[in-house]
């Protein structure tokens, strides 16, 4: 009786391990526009359509915006770190158009300077 307990309860924290075990940072620049959700790590010019926490999303796409509008051109990037997973799902509509897609968990750090470690 108690092994037919145990064996749900030790596939609850495999299953659990695995998901924790996904979540990484991530370094690069993040672009907000029309029908535009990309991030683009540090040294790669691979595009992944980042999707996230509704507050901490907003937090990067007003900083893009607000610089899009001080440049005067759309489309700006800006400098972020997060930590979050690679979504495992088939992109939709413009996240086709993409590398993949990315899911911030956590904002950690931005700014509309773009940092020179960063290229």
């Amino acid at each position: 009786m108690k092994l037919s307990n145990t064996i749900p309860l030790i596939a609850l924290f495999l299953v659990s391990g695995c998901s924790v075990s996904n979540k990484q940072q991530y370094e690069g620049y993040f672009t907000y526009g029309s029908e535009v959700s990309d991030f683009r790590s540090c040294g790669t010019n691979e595009i992944f359509w980042l999707n996230g926490e509704h507050k901490q999303m907003e937090v990067i796409e007003q900083a893009s915006l607000e610089k899009a509008i001080k440049v005067g051109e759309p489309y700006q990037e800006i400098y972020v770190l997060f930590s979050g997973f690679a979504e495992n799902r088939k992109p939709v509509g413009f996240e086709e158009e993409t590398n993949g897609l990315i899911y911030m968990t956590k904002l950690i750090k931005s700014s509309s300077p773009l940092t020179e470690s960063c290229k």
